[in-house]
Parts: structure tokens; C-alpha cells; sequence
């Protein structure tokens, strides 16, 4: 069911709304802000700390002791390896045993 149109609002179902774009600055207002020491505040590219995994992920929460997790989180920094792949490696010693 089709509702009425006010009056003087017909002719408007093409409507969109303009695509919101950030301002960029002047090339000499660019140009001035950097030799004066100013770094762009968002940077263009986003570094990733570590390389993601090919395989499908899965959310896992678990509630476990601060003295579990410490002790976790240090072998994980110690070997230099995120949570992920510390995980990963506990999952591969138990199909070991």
C-alpha cells in the first residue's frame, strides 16, 4: 500500500543524499604545516602488527587463573608469537600426546 506524498514534495523519489567527504587541506597549507613539524594526524595506511592466518578463525573465550594467564602471556611474549599461535602450538602438543 502506497502512502500519500505531501504536497510540494513530489518529484523527490530520485533523492540522495551528497557523499560526505573530508576537506583536504591546500597543497601550501600542507606545505607550511610540515615545515613547521606538523605529521598528518590519520595516517593513509594501517601497519599490521602481525601477518593473519589463512585458515578460517574461531572467537574463543574462556575464563582461566591470573596465574594460568600470566604465565601464557609471558611464554607468548617470550617466544615472540601472538595468542593465536601460542594457542596453536598448545592445540599441536596435545594431538602429540
Amino acid at each position: 500500500m502506497n502512502r500519500p506524498v505531501p504536497a510540494g514534495l513530489t518529484g523527490l523519489s530520485d533523492f540522495r543524499p551528497a557523499q560526505a567527504s573530508e576537506p583536504q587541506p591546500a597543497p601550501a597549507a600542507r606545505a607550511i604545516a610540515e615545515a613547521h613539524g606538523f605529521v598528518e594526524r590519520n595516517p593513509q595506511t594501517i601497519r599490521k602488527r602481525r601477518k593473519p592466518t589463512e585458515e578460517p578463525t574461531y572467537s574463543f573465550t574462556a575464563r582461566v587463573s591470573v596465574r594460568s594467564a600470566n604465565a601464557f602471556i609471558e611464554w607468548c611474549e617470550r617466544e615472540r608469537m601472538s595468542y593465536r599461535e601460542g594457542f596453536d602450538r598448545l592445540v599441536e602438543k596435545i594431538e602429540k600426546a
